[in-house]
């Protein structure tokens, strides 16, 4: 009968130790999110914006955080959301354009504004608005 006990409390003990090991304890997830919409113009580009961004968020030179999904929205906008991002933390945010978007005389796409820097609150959602611009 002891045997179970001490089994049990080791149990018990490493199951409370392994929730809190998790993406959010390492500071690479949380449940801060950050939406927003991605305009560009009725003519001029060559291929589909809505395929051809993306919205990277980091923390200082880690690789990208969250998880993030960029659909097509009315008229000439994209929209999207990256969730899971750590809160409390100083994250950088920035449109990313793929290199094969070009503008009808064949230069990339203007992007503004340029990256940001936002602490975002716990369960806060910040919305970002991005233009792309060509000539």
């Amino acid at each position: 009968m002891l045997r179970i006990a001490v089994a049990a409390l080791v149990l018990a003990a490493t199951a409370c130790a392994s929730t809190s090991s998790g993406a959010a304890a390492g500071g690479r997830g949380g449940n801060a999110t950050v939406t927003g919409s991605v305009t560009y113009p009725e003519s001029g580009l060559q291929g589909n914006p809505c395929t051809s961004v993306s919205v990277k968020v980091t923390e200082g030179n880690s690789a990208a955080l969250g998880s993030g999904e960029v659909k097509q929205s009315r008229g000439n906008r994209c929209s999207f959301t990256v969730a899971s991002l750590p809160d409390g933390a100083d994250l950088q945010v920035a449109l990313v354009v793929d290199p094969g978007l070009k503008c009808a005389n064949g230069a990339a796409p203007t992007a503004t504004p340029g990256p940001t820097t936002m602490n975002i609150a716990k369960y806060a959602s910040p919305v970002v608005s991005y233009k792309l611009t060509c000539g």
